[in-house]
């Protein structure tokens, strides 16, 4: 049976006063999702530890069943995203081009300077240093004022700290070994201070930065850094689950956790047309991935959220009557909690969850939303969900048979033969 994961991302939130109490799922009015909830078996999901915010590719690789100590660091995704070869002895930061000024430290006044020009972006390039202490630093630029930072050299680890502080009115942050003692991570954290140092000296009198002060623009002179990452060694989702797998989504983060993965990735036009393209394309797990959700929450306007949940909810309903004649497995969720109000980008509630297709055993809740899932069946971690489909669609390996050299959490499709 086909798997379809309805991803909806950041889709949980908290009650609201302008929404008489309620989150914004509950608020909206969706005949779709509640048709779903009446057929299915519902409950909530803590996508990894309960009051943990997480970012959307931390919250996906635990959902696709990898182990967190195996995260390899948001700098791999980002470079995966712009088809940035991975290699060995290499690190990979995310940075964005940010305005800072000296005042006991240096002050971020904006952390993004975005709609920088082609030829802006090419003089900043331009400027920044090569090598460090014999660590070779090469920039990419991913989108607007968002770029990869590569480190290659001997002797580095990805085990450093950020400098951006991810706030505003907030100070940049001295690189650190971030939990390690070792040489390595030593080594890099000091290289990328001074690289770090170096650009802003060399920013300072860049022509781009004394047009845009004269032109009364943000500044481009400071290249905050985080999330760096290193080549990790993990089984594609098809070795680890022994589906063959896709991600129909639109954004270059999709693209990136699909590379790391080794699923394919199917690019939509409209979220109606990916609706469409999981249905028809021949996949055993198809994660159907809408992040309209999560940008309408980060607008910290409630009922932006509920337009987009309405909107979404008017066009699924050809994977509601898939489902609801039993063609699939549709699993309903999101990966995180996106409040609409208050000052958390993320927050670390449960999420709603809700399951329809054979062999699901349906409860009495009736509509989806936040507080209707607490009454329903369900109480998952998000490291349960891939175990859960393979269940669902018969395909889960009985736990204690061991078929070949390593144990499998699903029937292999073929054997070594005696």
């Amino acid at each position: 049976m086909k798997t379809v994961l309805l991803l909806l991302d950041g889709l949980g939130d908290r009650p609201h006063k302008e929404l008489n109490g309620k989150t914004p799922l509950e608020y909206a009015n969706t005949p779709n999702f509640d048709r779903l909830a009446n057929a299915g078996e519902t409950g909530i999901m803590i996508p990894w530890k309960q009051g943990t915010p997480l970012g959307t590719e931390v919250a996906h690789f635990i959902l696709f069943g990898y182990d967190m100590q195996e995260f390899p660091g948001r700098g791999i995704i980002n470079a995966l995203s712009r088809d940035v070869p991975i290699e060995k002895n290499s690190v990979y930061l995310c940075t964005t081009w940010s305005w800072v000024e000296e005042n006991c430290g240096l002050s971020i006044r904006q952390r993004w300077t975005e709609g920088l020009s082609p030829a802006e972006i090419n003089e900043l390039r331009n400027s920044l240093p090569q090598t460090i202490n014999g660590i070779r630093f090469e920039w990419e630029q991913s989108y607007d004022c968002h770029g990869v930072l590569r480190i290659t050299g001997d002797t580095i680890s990805s085990r450093i700290s950020d400098s951006d502080p991810f706030y505003d009115n907030s100070y940049v942050m001295k690189v650190e070994p971030y939990e390690s003692d070792t040489i390595a991570s030593i080594r890099t954290a000091d290289a990328v201070n001074i690289y770090l140092k170096t650009v802003y000296e060399s920013l300072k009198s860049s022509s781009v930065n004394v047009k845009r002060k004269q032109a009364g623009k943000p500044l481009a002179n400071f290249l905050l850094t985080k999330w760096a990452g290193e080549k990790p060694d993990i089984p594609s989702f098809e070795e680890k689950h022994g589906m063959k797998s896709c991600i129909v989504g639109n954004g270059l983060l999709m693209y990136g956790i699909a590379q790391l993965h080794g699923m394919d990735f199917i690019r939509y036009k409209d979220f109606q047309d990916g609706v469409k393209l999981a249905l028809d394309n021949e996949y055993d797990f198809v994660h159907l991935h809408t992040k309209k959700t999560d940008e309408a929450a980060h607008t910290k306007i409630p009922m932006n959220k509920v337009k987009v949940i309405e909107e979404i909810d008017a066009a699924i309903e050809d994977l509601v009557n898939s489902a609801l004649h039993e063609k699939i497995l549709l699993i309903v969720t999101g990966d995180h909690t996106t409040p609409s109000s208050g000052s958390l980008i993320h927050s670390g509630e449960p999420v709603p969850i809700m399951f329809i297709g054979k062999n699901v055993r349906v409860d009495d809740v009736t509509a989806f939303g936040e507080r209707n899932c607490t009454k329903g069946s369900i109480r998952m971690y998000g490291s349960d969900l891939m175990q859960m489909i393979l269940n669902l669609t018969d395909r889960a390996q009985f736990y204690n048979f061991r078929a070949g050299s390593k144990r499998l959490n699903h029937i292999p499709k073929s054997i070594n033969k005696f």
